[in-house]
């Protein structure tokens, strides 16, 4: 295995420099183009402001501080805001000048005594912004949610569902972890509006706890689900028939490292590669069916719904290995090996009446960070866009939009030289009837100039409709969301 640190790739990694400044209702210069007249409304995106602190690297791509950028689309044009989540811990290592907190995929400076039985992990708040029941929310999955008011994006506090996120398991347990993780991942129910999510949450028992939040914002727990050890699941499925679907790989952490303060979470992991992958299914009415398929990982599906035929399909984004912390460190400055294991897209076919799991590979490219139209979740499907790269590409790096027709296998892509893409977003065009009639909304890093463009697409043929230019570099970030101009009011 060879690993090169491309100069050019030096240059795609300052993408990932620092914000130091907050921004106002800025106009973005249009560079290309022109807007869309019905494109109005606006996009919301999460993610790490920055991978340092007070000169101090972090250790892992998920350990970067939340910062919530918005683009306000109008007739005027395009007004740009961004906002460092103030969680407590932000709040007080901001004052403190120094870090004080662990992180997902690092510790604190000082090796295994500054670390040692120091559990007072840092919530980031850095992956998703949602939108639901009046409120929105920066998302991540090791805790709660954080209150945003979106028109300021003044961060508002921790959000615990009126106390339905607080540990009530047990004494033990309050004291282990006293904030029940909420995933950044929860999926929409398309007909009642009720939003699923879930949380993994280690104890005394190692509990997978399922979660629903109405429409009006009234959360509960459904369900409790005893697991072995604390297994790592970044991303679940619901299909429109109501089934959760959660694949748990031999991927767990290792809580008495990470606690002894040997190393941080995401390095205790253990990963069991000779062991199979659990297909968990929780069917409308509660009940469980535990599945087998082989080893492999999923940070994001694509999409999950039922068949006519009663078959449960899920999209997926599967790595054949999981991605361990040395190897995202050194992402971090610029070395990937050549042969960076990248996610492909494949289909998987659960027959619950014969308890058997198939899967077949969709297509040849590679892709991560998969969107869809948004009225299509848990249902059939025909289009996904992602960020990706045709298996003949020479870098490894996710550096083109791919198009993919799920039914088909048939995709297409967008490469710009020298550039990195950041999840494109789907907005359908008003009226618009076909999945792909619609915009593509997404940033695009330039290398050689070192700045970020706002990039407006057809979603149909992935043409550059409009690009607009930030006032700043800004890392591509995670997760986005879009909503129209009289969703907030």
């Amino acid at each position: 295995m060879s690993v090169r640190n491309y100069a050019t790739l030096r240059d795609y990694i300052q993408a990932n420099r620092c914000v130091t400044e907050e921004y106002t209702d800025v106009v973005l210069p249009l560079l290309e183009g022109s807007l869309p007249a019905g494109l109005v409304g606006s996009l919301y995106r999460n993610g790490n402001g920055r991978f340092e602190h007070q000169g101090v690297m972090y250790d892992h791509l998920f350990d970067g501080d939340g910062m919530i950028a918005r683009f306000t689309f109008d007739e005027t044009g395009v007004r740009y805001r961004n906002r460092y989540v103030r969680t407590a811990e932000f709040v007080e290592e901001e004052k403190a000048g120094r870090m004080l907190y662990r992180s997902f995929g690092t510790n604190i400076p000082g090796g295994m005594w500054k670390n040692i039985m120091n559990m007072r992990f840092k919530n980031t708040a850095n992956t998703s912004v949602v939108w639901h029941g009046g409120n929105m929310l920066a998302m991540w999955e090791g805790g709660l949610p954080h209150h945003i008011d979106p028109d300021t994006l003044d961060t508002i506090g921790r959000y615990d569902y009126d106390g339905v996120l607080r540990n009530s398991f047990s004494w033990l347990d309050r004291q282990i972890m006293p904030e029940l993780p909420f995933s950044a991942h929860p999926k929409i129910h398309p007909t009642t509006g009720i939003m699923h999510n879930f949380g993994t949450v280690p104890g005394t028992k190692q509990r997978l706890v399922l979660y629903e939040v109405d429409p009006a914002g009234r959360a509960r727990i459904t369900k409790t689900v005893e697991m072995p050890s604390v297994i790592f699941a970044h991303d679940f499925v619901l299909t429109q028939s109501g089934h959760r679907i959660f694949f748990l790989p031999p991927v767990a952490f290792d809580m008495l490292r990470a606690f002894a303060g040997i190393t941080s979470p995401a390095a205790s992991m253990r990963v069991d590669r000779s062991s199979q992958t659990t297909v968990l299914v929780v069917a409308p009415d509660g009940r469980e069916y535990r599945l087998k398929t082989h080893f492999g990982f999923v940070f994001h599906y694509i999409n999950g719904y039922q068949d006519t035929n009663g078959t449960l399909v899920v999209d997926a984004l599967r790595l054949s290995d999981y991605p361990e912390s040395p190897g995202m460190k050194e992402y971090l400055v610029g070395n990937i090996p050549d042969d960076t294991d990248m996610a492909r897209f494949v289909r998987y076919r659960i027959n619950l009446d014969s308890q058997t799991v198939a899967h077949e590979v969709l297509s040849d490219y590679q892709g991560e960070l998969p969107e869809i139209h948004p009225n299509r979740v848990g249902q059939p499907y025909q289009y996904t866009w992602t960020i990706g790269r045709p298996a003949t590409h020479s870098m490894p790096l996710l550096d083109h939009i791919v198009k993919l027709n799920v039914q088909t296998g048939e995709g297409c892509h967008a490469y710009e030289t020298d550039t990195l893409p950041s999840e494109p977003i789907v907005v359908p065009r008003p009226g618009s009837t076909r999945e792909d009639d619609a915009w593509l909304l997404y940033l695009r890093f330039h290398a050689p100039s070192q700045k970020t463009d706002l990039i407006v697409a057809d979603a149909e043929d992935l043409k550059t409709v409009a690009r607009l230019r930030l006032p700043h570099n800004i890392p591509l970030g995670f997760h986005g969301l879009w909503l129209g101009d009289s969703t907030t009011n």
